[in-house]
């Protein structure tokens, strides 16, 4: 699997996501995490956390598509975590893979400032099109709003996943921890992930 953690707004828990299905993927083969944010929050994670349980690598540039070939050779699975705000290396990582997963809260603010995330997925329409799909993060339990984001996404034409990762505390102190026996509910967003990527 290649995929890209996008939106390039920021906020959306696009580094916790990233660093959480990397950790889920290395499970099931040789995993890296590349890092193209420049302010290396992912890279930070696994230094902090030592044993981290695959390599991290820094590569915040806007030709990211033309390296990952050469910095995936061998490896089963790719994950890229983006900035916020950077559209050129966005667009970059997303040509690089075969899916991109878009992390969104379900706020009104986030689903507003959707729009510039979908503008860099259209502009590559004809080049290269990638299957896209949608994430709902730091869903508060109990409120109406995670059904109201994803009737607005569904009305939007994306694809949603029906897995969510909700507002906990465990995934905000996560930070530099080792997450091989703690992926929440990041296991049950891969193994929905899985099966989306490969029925598209």
């Amino acid at each position: 699997m290649k995929l890209t953690v996008a939106n390039l707004k920021g906020g959306s828990g696009k580094t916790t996501t990233a660093v959480y299905l990397a950790n889920a993927l290395a499970a099931s083969g040789r995993t890296l995490l590349i890092d193209a944010d420049p302010q290396g929050s992912a890279l930070s994670w696994s230094e902090t956390a030592g044993n981290f349980p695959l390599p991290v690598v820094a590569a915040p540039v806007r030709d990211l598509h033309r390296r990952v070939p050469q910095l995936a050779e061998g490896y089963a699975h790719v994950v890229i975590d983006t900035p916020p705000g950077e559209l050129a290396i966005t667009r970059s990582a997303m040509l690089a893979s075969e899916t991109v997963l878009i992390p969104i809260p379900p706020s009104l603010m986030d689903l507003d400032r959707l729009r510039p995330t979908l503008e860099v997925l259209a502009e590559l329409e004809g080049l290269h099109e990638p299957q896209v799909l949608c994430l709902l993060t730091r869903v508060r339990r109990g409120t109406r709003s995670s059904r109201a984001a994803r009737e607005v996404l569904l009305e939007l034409g994306l694809n949603v996943l029906g897995a969510e990762v909700s507002l906990r505390e465990g995934y905000a102190n996560g930070f530099g921890l080792a997450l091989a026996d703690d992926l929440g509910e990041y296991a049950d967003v891969l193994q929905e992930l899985k099966g989306r990527v490969s029925q598209p």
